[in-house]
């Protein structure tokens, strides 16, 4: 198990843990506070808690992610391009924008494509969009077009999915 899958399922495990302090807080200013007041700082330190150890669990994901984008890239010859990771609630998006990779294209991309189905991550991610690009300015175009790309396939698949629910 990598140091970083490692540190996943330990904040996995520790968010919960923050309504044993939450319940510590409650009991502390329960009396100094009207009773709404305790609530609300209460149920505010467990969502602050949460929040703090999801932002933490995204951060770890992505920098492997890209760490072992960049690795595959290197090995394949090719070190320009930029990377894009979308966190969406079906799951993470991965988009690599290679730079005037042309020839080398193909092989850049089934690196890509090797490195994260080995990444302990792959679970976690739903989709990987490769694409070649003259110049790093036209990456908001292929941005946009991507996009379109992958809401029609998220709809193909919904759709599927209702499909597959009726029968």
């Amino acid at each position: 198990m990598e140091r970083s899958e490692r540190k996943i399922k330990i904040l996995e495990a520790i968010r919960w843990m923050g309504i044993l302090p939450s319940i510590i807080i409650y009991l502390a200013i329960n009396g100094l506070f009207p009773n709404w007041l305790t609530v609300v700082i209460t149920v505010g330190f467990v969502f602050g808690f949460l929040i703090i150890c999801n932002s933490e669990k995204k951060r770890v994901l992505c920098d492997d992610i890209v760490k072992d984008i960049r690795g595959a890239l290197k090995r394949a010859g090719h070190k320009d391009a930029v990377f894009e990771v979308k966190l969406m609630k079906i799951g993470i998006v991965i988009r690599v924008y290679l730079i005037r990779a042309r020839q080398k294209s193909a092989i850049c991309s089934k690196s890509i494509v090797s490195s994260i189905s080995k990444g302990w991550y792959k679970r976690y991610v739903c989709a990987t969009q490769i694409v070649d690009l003259d110049n790093e300015s036209d990456v908001k175009e292929a941005q946009l077009m991507l996009n379109e790309d992958l809401w029609a396939d998220i709809r193909k698949k919904a759709r599927k999915g209702r499909e597959n629910k009726n029968k």
